[in-house]
């Protein structure tokens, strides 16, 4: 899998930063962790529906993987 760069420094690893704009909209920015070059930005409404669909498709991942656990489990006692 290619690994993303920094357009600016071709650095490889990014942060979320929060701001608040001064008329009171709330913005994720992302950007490196080098030299601070933004490299894209969400809404926090978006943010949020993003967190929950991922927290949603976790518990559901982690729900699947607990019950294959268990068959096997009970089928190396049987």
């Amino acid at each position: 899998m290619a690994r993303s760069k920094c357009p600016s420094c071709e650095y490889h690893e990014f942060e979320a930063v929060h701001i608040t704009t001064k008329n009171g909209q709330k913005f994720c920015l992302i950007q490196c962790l080098a030299c601070g070059t933004v490299v894209g930005a969400l809404d926090e409404v978006k943010i949020t529906n993003v967190i929950k669909s991922a927290e949603k498709k976790l518990a559901k991942f982690l729900e699947t993987l607990n019950r294959k656990v268990i068959n096997v489990c009970t089928r190396k006692n049987s």
